[in-house]
Parts: C-alpha cells; structure tokens; sequence
C-alpha cells in the first residue's frame, strides 16, 4: 500500500489494531482508509484487514 505521508502511515496503523480489537467500526476504518492511503494508485481496491496484522487488498467494486 502507498501512503499518503509517513505520519498518515503510522496513524492508519494504529487505526488497523484499533479495528482488529474491535475499537473502531469498519465503516470508521473505511474513512481512515481513505484520509490515509494513495486511493489514486488503490481506486479499485480494498484493504480488508486479516487477524495476522497483514492487510490484503481485494478488489470489491468495478469502477469504470
């Protein structure tokens, strides 16, 4: 994943673990998601968070 500045990197981190431990909904880590990533390069992907502390990018939504 490109981020868009190293501090949007360490806080879209944190967000992840917040997420996996139940703290923030996914509907919150969408937005993280996208305040954070370079959607430019991920447009039609999306980050779907797995319990290893990995993120896998999915492709979900078809964009013309």
């Amino acid at each position: 994943m490109k981020y868009e500045s190293e501090i949007l990197k360490e806080m879209h981190q944190e967000a992840i673990e917040m997420y996996k431990l139940g703290g923030i909904s996914e509907a919150r880590m969408r937005e993280y998601d996208e305040m954070c990533l370079d959607l430019k390069t991920e447009k039609k992907s999306t980050p779907v968070y797995t319990d290893d502390n990995s993120v896998n990018i999915e492709c979900k939504h078809a964009t013309a």
